[in-house]
């Protein structure tokens, strides 16, 4: 069995020690040690990142109980070890971050935690009951806050199954024997297997950033220590440069961005009842035309757009619509002839065009690489309906 030296000293960075026992698998050398400091990952904690000899470690899996590292060569003999410690401290804050949160909720909200994890980007626990409000969420981000900078010490050690009866554990463990306990100073005693840093001051900063609804609760969304700081920056750097945009200081921003965004809806939808005014006036325009045959091209109009308005100019008579957009060299046709099917049309003719396409019997549509093909496939629509009627 290999030695735990994470469970004695989270802060164990570089050791040296010996291989013990080594094979090969999936084209690396997998190697145990008699002493780690390198967490295998568990309890929603990632692995820890480092090297062995020098090595990258590209895998950790557990075999009879024992962590066997991936490197790209063999090894054997005595080596130095090393943690990646930046990635190793990070995860030391969200973790332990997570267990003072977690106590927060339950003694601000009485609201128990239900699921944690933590990843590369997010950090997250569930806690049960219905949406959170923002009155809420303040009082324990307080809360929380007001723990770290309390400095409580965190110690782990582990307890026989008489001494865990005794104490009041956030959650009963699967084991009753050899069970580590993490106690945070006068907050909680909690079971885990990770590594935490030695004092809630340690943890920095805990910033809530979201909350959405889960199936058995709801989902908080935070960050600890580097990782808060770092999106603090980001944050303030965002506001600065709003107010650099806007003229004006970072606590009128919120005011600006309102006030473009009501100007902004006001244009759109003056924009809206200009284009449909538009679209009347260049219905009117081809409905006025004395020909069955209706073949127009545009800029700027989208697919719903065209197939609005070619089922208009039916409604208005015409027999045969092909309505384009050059820009986005798109076409739809409509008609009202018998035993025509304009979708079995497109299917068989749009290939020798470069297009693609297809549709129902009354009203298909098509796109083309080259406005060229666009405008030569109109034509052949033109002396297609020629040749029918």
């Amino acid at each position: 069995m290999s030695k735990l030296l994470y469970r004695e000293d989270a802060f164990c960075e570089k050791w040296e020690t010996e291989v013990d026992n080594t094979y090969e698998k999936d084209g690396l050398y997998y190697v145990s040690l008699k002493e780690t400091a390198f967490y295998p990952g568990g309890g929603g904690q990632p692995a820890d990142r480092g090297t062995i000899a020098d090595l990258e470690v590209k895998a950790i899996e557990s075999k009879d109980a024992v962590p066997y590292y991936g490197l790209d060569s063999r090894i054997k003999g005595k080596v130095e070890c090393r943690i990646e410690w930046d990635y190793r401290f990070d995860l030391m804050q969200q973790h332990t971050g997570q267990h003072l949160l977690s106590a927060a909720f339950r003694l601000v909200l009485d609201r128990p935690t239900i699921g944690f994890h933590l990843g590369q980007e997010a950090v997250t626990i569930d806690v049960s009951g219905d949406k959170l409000t923002e009155a809420e969420l303040q009082l324990t981000e307080q809360k929380v806050n007001e723990l770290i900078y309390d400095n409580r010490q965190i110690s782990s050690y582990y307890v026989t199954a008489a001494q865990l009866a005794e104490l009041p554990v956030v959650k009963q463990p699967s084991v009753t024997e050899d069970v580590r306990i993490v106690e945070i100073d006068g907050v909680e005693y909690n079971p885990c297997g990770g590594t935490h840093v030695l004092s809630t001051g340690q943890i920095g900063l805990i910033k809530i950033l979201k909350t959405e609804k889960q199936k058995q609760g709801q989902r908080v969304y935070f960050q600890c220590g580097k990782r808060a700081l770092e999106t603090t920056r980001n944050m303030f750097s965002i506001v600065e440069k709003a107010a650099d945009q806007f003229q004006t200081n970072s606590q009128e921003v919120l005011d600006r961005i309102q006030k473009q965004a009501a100007d902004l809806q006001a244009a759109v939808k003056r924009a809206e009842e200009l284009g449909a005014r538009l679209e009347e006036l260049e219905l009117q325009e081809l409905i006025q035309t004395e020909t069955p045959i209706v073949a127009h091209s545009y800029e700027g109009k989208n697919v719903k757009a065209l197939q609005r308005m070619a089922a208009k100019l039916l409604e208005a008579g015409k027999e045969f619509v092909i309505l384009s957009d050059a820009g986005e060299r798109k076409l739809v046709l409509t008609h009202q002839l018998n035993e025509f099917h304009s979708g079995n049309l497109f299917r068989t003719s749009l290939s020798e065009f470069g297009g693609k396409g297809g549709g129902s019997a009354q009203m298909a549509q098509a796109s083309f690489q080259q406005t060229e093909d666009l405008e030569r496939y109109v034509r052949f629509l033109q002396e297609h309906y020629r040749s029918i009627v």
